[in-house]
């Protein structure tokens, strides 16, 4: 089941097409718009919710519009009461439009949400509104984790055939210092080493993705910010969207300042899609 925590904003507008889209390529084609109010229901998020179901019919998914006043509650917790717990309900939610405090995350619902781990969350930051959901050509970087991109196939699954191309980018990432001093055989190795990683994750991408009838390249590099050079190919690629893969760890909290989702959150070129899984 797809969720949708839509707040009524035009962000939330923007954020709304690709859960409309992500529905649409879910088995029940059902989406289940979240809609937590203070006092009353603000005639734009009736609005919105008419577009919304609109839209859904256009693309044959039904639409549950669930309306709850927060009450004592928070928005995150109410939010948390209405989606059941496990890897059933994927909830999908945007970051700030414009940042507070150089924050587009943190401090956010959808923050408090990522965090709890209780059920998949996608965090949005919508750069491009005339994209409608349909990114196309889209990034996943990697850090080389042993879990390689098995975190990312829930969510390139919901791209469906709105998935043309896909770019996977290795960032072997080590400290300023060691970066400086890295001769080049040191360099070799640890690219040798990430092509390896990388042509085991193109197995198991094109396995977990079969058939994926778009474009599928990858890339591996070296670098001492792992951010900048996430930018750097989102913009020489033309990427549409960025996926970027989230853990309580790497989530940003108050102290935003150099951490890299906020970093490409801040700068990007395009839509961002933050994702985390059920741990």
């Amino acid at each position: 089941m797809m969720a949708f925590a839509y707040d009524g904003s035009l962000n939330g507008d923007w954020v709304s097409h690709y859960a409309v889209r992500f529905a649409a390529q879910s088995p029940e084609r059902r989406l289940q718009l979240l809609h937590v109010y203070d006092g009353h229901v603000a005639g734009e998020v009736a609005h919105g919710i008419d577009r919304i179901a609109a839209e859904c019919a256009r693309l044959g998914v039904a639409l549950d519009p669930i309306l709850r006043a927060r009450g004592a509650t928070s928005v995150a917790g109410c939010l948390l009461a209405l989606v059941p717990a496990g890897p059933g309900t994927m909830l999908v939610a945007g970051t700030r439009a414009r940042p507070r405090n150089i924050a587009f995350l943190a401090g956010t619902v959808s923050a408090q949400l990522l965090a709890a781990g209780r059920f998949p969350v996608v965090a949005m930051r919508v750069v491009q509104p005339g994209v409608l959901g349909q990114p196309g050509h889209v990034l996943l970087p990697l850090s080389g984790h042993p879990r390689g991109a098995a975190f990312a196939l829930p969510l390139l699954h919901l791209l469906g055939t709105d998935l043309l191309r896909l770019h996977v980018l290795l960032v072997r990432e080590v400290s300023r210092l060691r970066f400086r001093l890295l001769d080049q055989a040191a360099a070799e190795r640890l690219l040798a080493a990430g092509r390896g990683f990388l042509a085991g994750v193109e197995e198991e991408l094109r396995r977990g993705l079969a058939p994926l009838r778009g474009a599928f390249d990858a890339s591996a590099i070296v670098s001492d910010d792992a951010a900048r050079e996430i930018l750097v190919f989102a913009a020489k690629l033309h990427a549409r969207l960025i996926c970027l893969g989230a853990s309580k760890r790497g989530l940003p909290a108050r102290l935003v300042y150099g951490n890299p989702i906020e970093q490409v959150l801040r700068d990007a070129p395009c839509d961002v899609a933050v994702y985390r899984s059920v741990d």
